[in-house]
C-alpha cells in the first residue's frame, strides 16, 4: 500500500489547532517527502475548502510567504481565504513542522500536481472492492432482506429503486467496514482520513452520491420490509456481477 495510506508523526505531541473560522472553511494538512527541486526532503501544505466541490491546492512551504499574493488568490477562485488568516494559516502549518505533524508521502511533486492522490485513490478502491468481492456474505442484497445492522458491511442494491437510480452493480457499505478494510488507525486524524479517501473516490467517479447534502453518505432503506433508513457509502463494483 502507497505511503500517503498512513499518517504519520516524529514524535507524540499536542497538535495545534487553527482559529475556528479559518478551520470552519478549509482543511489544512502539512506533507513532507522529496521533490526535485531540492536534494533533501521538504514540506507541502495541503489546503481543502470545505465548500462547495472541496477543491483543494498544495503548495510548498518555503514558497508561501514569497509567492504569498498568487496563492491568495488562487485559493479564492474556489474557497474563501481573507489576507489575514492566510497569514495565521502559514503560522499553523509553521507549528505544525515544528512539532513533527505532518503525513508522509513519497513524492511531493506528485501530490502538488494532483497525480498522487488519483493514483491512490484507485489503489485503495481496489483494496476495498477486493475485500467485498471476497466476503459477499457480509453484503446481502436489498431484496433478500437478509441486512443486519450492526453485523452486516454493507448491502448490495439491487431493487428496481436504486438500480434506477445509482445503475447495475451499486453496493452500500457503512462506514466501520471502511475503517477496518483501510486499517484506519483509530485516532483524532482517522475521520479525516476517510473523509479524504472517500472525496478522492467521488472526484474520480468511484463513489456515487447524489444527495445534495455534504456528507459522502447516501440515504439508503437496506430492508425490502422496512421503510428504515441507513447511511451508506455508495461504490459502483462490476465485478460482483460475475460472482
Amino acid at each position: 500500500m502507497l505511503q500517503l495510506v498512513k499518517n504519520q508523526r516524529t514524535h507524540e505531541t499536542e497538535v495545534p489547532e487553527l482559529p475556528e473560522r479559518i478551520s470552519a472553511l478549509w482543511s489544512v494538512e502539512l506533507l513532507y517527502g522529496k521533490h526535485p527541486a531540492f536534494s533533501t526532503s521538504t514540506y507541502c501544505v495541503k489546503l481543502t475548502t470545505k465548500l462547495e466541490g472541496n477543491a483543494s491546492k498544495c503548495y510548498l512551504v518555503i514558497d508561501l510567504r514569497d509567492r504569498f499574493e498568487e496563492f491568495l488568490r488562487e485559493l479564492n477562485i474556489f474557497g474563501v481565504m481573507e489576507k489575514a488568516d492566510f497569514h495565521k494559516v502559514i503560522d499553523y502549518v509553521t507549528q505544525l513542522k515544528i512539532k513533527g505533524v505532518f503525513r508522509r508521502v513519497a513524492n511531493l511533486l506528485d501530490v502538488i500536481e494532483g497525480t498522487a492522490e488519483n493514483s491512490e485513490g484507485y489503489e485503495l478502491f481496489d483494496v476495498v472492492s477486493e475485500a467485498i468481492i471476497n466476503d459477499l456474505d457480509s453484503y446481502p442484497t436489498i431484496s433478500s432482506d437478509q441486512y443486519k445492522h450492526g453485523s452486516s458491511a454493507g448491502v448490495i442494491l439491487d431493487t428496481e429503486q436504486y438500480i434506477t437510480k445509482y445503475g447495475e452493480n451499486a453496493v452500500g457499505i457503512t462506514t466501520e467496514a471502511l475503517i477496518e478494510i483501510l486499517e484506519l488507525e483509530s485516532s483524532s486524524t482517522r475521520n479525516v482520513r476517510l473523509t479524504e479517501i472517500t472525496r478522492s473516490w467521488k472526484e474520480l467517479g468511484l463513489l456515487l452520491k447524489l444527495s445534495k447534502q455534504s456528507r459522502l453518505q447516501e440515504p439508503v432503506k437496506p430492508w425490502i420490509s422496512s421503510k428504515d433508513v441507513k447511511r451508506f457509502y455508495i461504490l459502483k463494483i462490476d465485478a460482483i456481477a460475475q460472482e
